[in-house]
């Protein structure tokens, strides 16, 4: 009876240690797909399809190669906090297999938020002659879109290719090609399409919509360029409830009293100088170094020279870029290097001041970047920072003067980037498990059942005396 009763309390415990002993897994938090309630690959797929069949030309047929190169995009953009394309869409879709060695001509389309978007918003950015070519040039054949999310924002990019001198569809690369499902995406767009024809003005120079059956709230939208948000403003409905057919629906318009026309992304407000003169600008979504170049009046090169960098690295969204070191007086009769003093090693160093740049430094004193570099130990990876002392290795000047301090603030020196490559799904990476504190339970467990055997072989002997 007493072995029985012990066995059962052996038991019991076992049981307890192996259920609290479950192993904890941390997840990377690097990359995250698309939330459900968001826009997926298929609603952009079919709003841009909507847009051309408007235009009278026949839907674009998704590619299973175009879909993989998309979504391996968004993934990368997000990944790196992209404000610009990676660029060469044409060059990476022929390396992935597309076209089969033709010559392929594409276009891609990227749209990005920190909040999430709907699809009337995405085409909206999406609204201008550039990102409209997949809706309406007929040679376009084939398309592929993809969504990814990482450090808080979502990247929406859509690729639309066709390859030269094929007819459309000699050389597509799906499998089954034609149109996804209507199942394909979470909140599926109407797979039934209906083109919307745009409105012309009244003899008031109003413009009001007749609702065909089958058309939506966001389909509606898309074709005036407008948000859904304003069609229930403006006409005092809401989304929720479905339009019918014979509906007429008020567009608003630039000269419409009251209504804003949104602001076209990547439109540059100029930053204004600071009391030194400086002008620093910080890079937005949908900004390239030649759109900032132009806003500023700059060439792109003296944005590279000032900022220590190179034109095939991706800017990110938030990075201060120089564009004038403001009011800037050199000493008319000492140099930069004149006006060096010795330290007490008898070193000639110079301060960083805050958002001075490596390349800078080097053209104040007349010395090369690479030497610059070499006799502090530093690549194109580091990073200076205000009152870091560099090693000037120098002839001392003839003529040994008071240090008069400098206040050129430029940018820190940018570090050379490598683009992360992002996987091509949204399935977040499983990093080690996590080390733990307190007791290990897997060796209490070990404990338990040691000393559960030696108590009962002692019972055994016990029994034999």
């Amino acid at each position: 009876m007493r072995f029985q009763r012990f066995l059962g309390w052996l038991v019991l415990v076992v049981f307890l240690v192996g259920a609290l002993d479950r192993p904890q897994v941390v997840r990377a938090e690097e990359l995250h797909p698309a939330l459900s309630n968001q826009v997926s690959a298929y609603d952009l797929i079919a709003a841009m399809n909507t847009l051309r069949i408007s235009n009278g030309l026949p839907a674009l047929v998704e590619d299973s190669t175009i879909d993989a190169v998309a979504q391996s995009t968004a993934a990368t953009m997000a990944a790196n906090n992209m404000s610009w394309h990676i660029g060469n869409v044409r060059g990476r879709l022929a390396a992935a297999g597309y076209g089969n060695g033709g010559t392929v001509w594409a276009t891609e389309n990227f749209a990005e938020s920190s909040v999430g978007m709907g699809i009337d918003e995405i085409m909206q950015i999406w609204s201008d002659p550039d990102h409209m070519r997949p809706a309406v040039e007929p040679a376009y054949c084939n398309v592929g879109a993809g969504v990814a999310q990482a450090n808080g924002k979502t990247y929406y990019v859509l690729q639309a290719a066709y390859v030269s001198g094929q007819e459309c569809g000699n050389y597509s690369s799906s499998s089954s090609g034609g149109t996804p499902s209507a199942e394909t995406g979470p909140n599926p767009v109407s797979q039934w399409i209906v083109p919307v024809t745009v409105a012309t003005p009244d003899a008031d120079g109003k413009i009001y919509h007749v609702v065909q059956a089958g058309q939506s709230f966001w389909s509606i939208a898309i074709a005036y360029h407008i948000t859904i948000h304003d069609l229930e403003l403006w006409n005092n409905l809401s989304r929720e409830v479905p339009l019918l057919a014979g509906q007429r629906l008020f567009i608003p318009g630039k000269d419409t009293q009251g209504y804003a026309t949104p602001t076209p992304p990547g439109v540059i407000v100029p930053s204004t100088p600071d009391a030194n003169g400086r002008i620093i600008h910080e890079v937005q979504s949908y900004q390239s170094l030649s759109i900032i170049a132009d806003a500023y009046h700059v060439t792109v090169d003296r944005i590279l020279r000032l900022n220590g960098l190179q034109a095939d690295w991706p800017l990110q969204i938030g990075q201060k870029l120089l564009i004038s070191p403001g009011n800037i007086t050199p000493s008319p009769t000492l140099s930069a290097l004149q006006r060096l003093t010795p330290g007490a090693d008898g070193e000639y160093y110079h301060t960083v001041q805050n958002g001075e740049t490596l390349s800078w430094i080097a053209g104040l004193y007349g010395i090369s970047l690479s030497n610059l570099m070499a006799w502090n130990g530093l690549d194109n990876t580091s990073v200076i920072h205000p009152e870091q002392k560099l090693l000037l290795l120098v002839t001392p000047p003839a003529t040994a003067t008071a240090t008069q301090t400098l206040t050129p603030a430029t940018l820190t020196a940018s570090p050379s980037p490598t683009m992360t490559q992002a996987p091509q799904t949204g399935t977040p990476a499983v990093a080690e498990t996590a080390p733990r504190r307190g007791v290990d339970l897997s060796l209490l467990l070990l404990g338990v059942i040691f000393i559960g055997l030696g108590g009962l072989l002692w019972w055994r002997l016990a029994r034999r005396r």
